[in-house]
């Protein structure tokens, strides 16, 4: 018997057919990007993009997985991390505080994206070996994230009954 026996209960299985659709979405999403890089010479694809895959089919209704989130939250901690890079370098103390102020804008403007919170650390540990300037933003931050969300409104509105996304892009909101 397992000692966590009876005290919390797991999930419910997601039905086959949001399986398939999940499969079929995160696949899509990474081989758009692929072909996207290969054809164009141009990054579209970056690590965090996997994570982000699982939020905008997993839990496509989630506040976390909506157009304005996904695109505005990598953005932002990715200018977070060039900003770091170009003004402090790379060490344990930029490191770090890039990620608590991407944390922090990404709540400001309304846009949190757990997967975002990755680029950062994707851009500061790897500057050794990476050259990164300010067009990483452009290719693959703004396209590659533009990409997901184009391929998560077809694919996350196949089921009818589904309506994806929940609220769309809008920069700025009342202040409720």
């Amino acid at each position: 018997m397992s000692i966590f026996a009876g005290r919390e209960k797991l999930a419910p299985r997601p039905k086959n057919q949001d399986m398939v659709r999940c499969f079929i979405g995160g696949t899509l999403s990474i081989f758009i990007l692929l072909l996207l890089s290969k054809f164009s010479h141009n990054p579209f694809i970056m690590a965090p993009f996997g994570a982000s895959c699982v939020i905008l089919y997993a839990v496509s209704q989630s506040p976390l997985a909506q157009p304005r989130n996904v695109i505005l939250g990598h953005f932002i901690s990715a200018l977070v991390g060039i900003c770091l890079l170009k003004w402090f370098g790379s060490n344990i103390f930029s490191i770090a505080v890039s990620v608590g102020l991407a944390i922090t804008l990404m709540m400001y403007f309304r846009c949190v994206h757990p997967p975002a919170g990755a680029n950062p650390l994707v851009i500061l540990l790897t500057a050794n070996t990476i050259h990164y300037d300010w067009t990483f933003l452009l290719f693959p931050v703004l396209t590659g994230s533009i990409a997901l969300v184009a391929v998560a409104y077809g694919v996350n509105n196949v089921k009818a009954s589904q309506k994806w996304p929940s609220y769309g892009l809008a920069l700025w909101r009342s202040k409720n």
